[in-house]
């Protein structure tokens, strides 16, 4: 188990640390984790520090960090733990190009490869990625290259980077460069083929049932274009707070709506109805393959979402205007300047300018449909559970530059301003949990302390009425200010959230606390990903004599070096 900490120095700098690198023995549990983590707190002494515990979406987590927040908090209600378990943004990117790419059971699928392979069971791998269409085609082109004893150059390039690379089934990643690679060297990749099919030992050549007729490169084409702006999201956010962007938590729902822009779009594009929709059931309907596409009707109308309303609307009736049933597009004006160039590099022309859909056969347009749904109905899956945690949208709405006006201009209809009302009162519902209470304790101790030197014996039930008056009226309107007025302030022009809450900390004394809290939270668990990288490269075949201590003790070492956190003194 790697445990990271993430915090925001004196000098308004997003720090990270390494604080334990830990063996997990027996099962695990959620139980045995959490065990594991809070002795790890414990240990570093920092009990009533713990903000919220990112990690990625396994329900073994969810069990780990009920028991732990307990343990940290006996009092602790469900819902404050929900809204402290942040979700790994890059684990739902994963699990929805998964989706797109493998089906509904990617995971299973991953495994019977995996099994086969372990099992040498080649022809059955090689069965088992056909299924998969075009993908799984060139999945076993890149197998045979890799096998063959000359090592065949399927180009003139000596750039390795320009090499068709094999998909890693553990990274999505890697099937998407597998993809683009394969695409720009198309060419290379028929000559090669056409080669093997010189050669007198069949073995040797790639067979029918994998060669990747013209259609098939345009289904590559159509994946390649769907999971671009997925790939450049994980590369854009798998950083750490470089500037206002890449790895910082207002990415994640900024990113996922606009994400879910681009899956219904292209998913509006592909669910035209036509005569083939009506009589399609699956893949396999004969009536299907073959026949061309007889639209019934266009359909410009962008889909609708399938998200729940937030509980706290349910069983109020909320009165839809057809003049709004629109959702809007995705406001990337209101981004700060340096995002916008990003996004807008991603701000491809809409699905049916760039789509190879009409000259694609009913089957593989079947294919490429049955994907977007697969992909989309993930994404809308993870976009819910954003609302189990006011801290997703907090980040968005405490972030100068956005407020809330960047989720009105986004969720715009009817019903979604219900979300708008939602998020709104979820921030000041937890800001007047966890920060404001305090405060005012704090606040009224003070006060109380003060009245106590001061208060003349001969009035002093009067100052004591006086007081009672005083404390409710200040516990009522002097932090709860705070937040309305932040509230209703217009976007800021700033590129720097964090900075711009030091330098107003005097007109937001409770409030930047909690909105510095917020922006030292990461996007994704990559640090702890990175860990156990870095690990199997220290446990090398000559040090696997390594005790997990000492492997513990040199990796937390070389982390707090190289970022600052301890100096080692100078040799002669």
């Amino acid at each position: 188990m790697a445990v990271f900490a993430h915090f925001i120095d004196k000098f308004g700098n997003q720090q990270s640390r390494l604080l334990a690198l830990r063996r997990q023995l027996g099962i695990h549990s959620g139980e045995n984790l959490a065990e594991t983590l809070f002795e790890i707190v414990q240990l570093w002494d920092i009990r009533g520090q713990v903000g919220t515990v990112i990690s990625d979406n396994v329900t073994t987590n969810d069990t780990c960090l009920s028991y732990f927040y307990r343990q940290l908090d006996p009092s602790i209600r469900p819902a404050d733990i929900k809204a402290r378990r942040m979700r790994c943004y890059g684990h739902v990117l994963n699990l929805v190009a998964r989706a797109f790419l493998f089906g509904k059971d990617a995971e299973s699928f991953e495994l019977e490869s995996d099994i086969n392979g372990m099992r040498g069971l080649q022809e059955q791998d090689l069965r088992h990625w056909r299924s998969k269409g075009p993908i799984g085609k060139l999945h076993n082109i890149r197998i045979a290259h890799e096998q063959e004893d000359e090592g065949y150059h399927l180009c003139e390039e000596s750039t390795a980077e320009l090499e068709v690379i094999l998909n890693n089934e553990t990274r999505w990643n890697s099937t998407y460069m597998m993809i683009e690679r394969a695409l720009r060297k198309q060419t290379d990749i028929r000559a090669y083929i056409f080669a093997l099919e010189g050669e007198k030992d069949e073995e040797k050549r790639i067979p029918a049932d994998d060669i990747l007729s013209n259609e098939d490169w345009r289904v590559l084409g159509e994946v390649n274009e769907i999971l671009t702006p997925l790939y450049h999201q994980t590369m854009r956010t798998q950083g750490w707070g470089k500037g206002d962007s890449h790895g910082r938590l207002w990415e994640v729902l900024v990113g996922m709506e606009y994400l879910l822009e681009h899956f219904e779009d292209w998913k509006g594009f592909y669910n035209e109805f036509t005569t083939e929709t009506i009589r399609a059931t699956n893949l396999n309907d004969p009536e299907l393959i073959g026949r061309a596409s007889a639209p019934l009707r266009g359909t410009n109308i962008r889909p609708a979402r399938s998200r729940r309303r937030p509980a706290r609307f349910d069983g109020e009736e909320v009165y839809v205007s057809q003049q709004r049933s629109q959702a809007p597009t995705f406001t990337v004006a209101a981004l700060p300047e340096h995002s916008q160039a990003e996004y807008a590099a991603l701000d491809k022309p809409p699905a049916s300018k760039i789509s190879q859909k009409s000259s694609l056969p009913a089957d593989h347009r079947a294919y490429i449909r049955a994907s977007i749904n697969n992909g989309w109905k993930k994404l809308d899956e993870y976009y819910s559970k954003l609302g189990e945690s006011p801290l997703f949208a907090a980040a968005v709405i405490l972030h100068p530059r956005f407020g809330i006006s960047w989720l009105e201009a986004t969720w715009a209809t009817e019903e979604q301003l219900a979300w708008v009302r939602d998020a709104k009162a979820g921030i000041k519902d937890y800001f007047a949990r966890w920060y404001q209470s305090n405060q005012r304790t704090d606040d009224l101790q003070s006060k109380s302390a003060s009245s106590l030197t001061n208060r003349g014996k001969e009035d002093d039930h009067y100052t004591q009425w006086i007081n009672s008056r005083t404390k409710k009226a200040f516990a009522t309107s002097s932090s709860v200010s705070e937040m309305d007025k932040y509230l209703r302030l217009e976007p800021q022009d700033t590129q720097e959230p964090i900075q711009w809450w030091r330098d107003h900390k005097p007109s937001f004394p409770v409030l930047s606390s909690f909105a510095l809290d917020v922006f030292a939270i990461p996007a994704m668990a990559t640090d702890c990903e990175r860990q156990f990288s870095l690990a199997k490269l220290t446990l090398t075949s000559q040090r696997l004599a390594m005790g997990a201590d000492t492997l513990e003790r040199v990796h937390c070492l070389r982390n707090w070096v190289r970022h600052g956190g301890v100096k080692l003194g100078s040799w002669v």
